[in-house]
């Protein structure tokens, strides 16, 4: 029964427990890694699109308050 227990003891010791948490932490890493190197140039044309999008609206907006400004009130009065 000694012998069982020793065996189960050096199996699940501490040092073995903190390295298995190490290599899937590490494993986690390169996994997300590889994941984002993957991602970032899908992300490049719709965050292109966008910047371009919102900077083209604000020129739109601007302008047409511009246009507002501009605009005279026409009489209507008839004779």
């Amino acid at each position: 029964m000694g012998k069982i227990m020793s065996e189960a003891k050096r199996l699940f010791s501490a040092t073995n427990a903190i390295g298995y948490i190490f290599g899937l932490l590490g494993l986690s890493i390169i996994a997300v890694t590889q994941f984002l190197t993957e991602l970032l140039p899908l992300l490049f044309a719709p965050l292109v699109c966008a910047t371009l999008g919102a900077v083209l609206y604000a020129t739109q907006s601007s302008k047409k308050q511009v246009f507002e400004l501009q605009q005279t009130p026409i009489s209507t009065s008839q004779k």
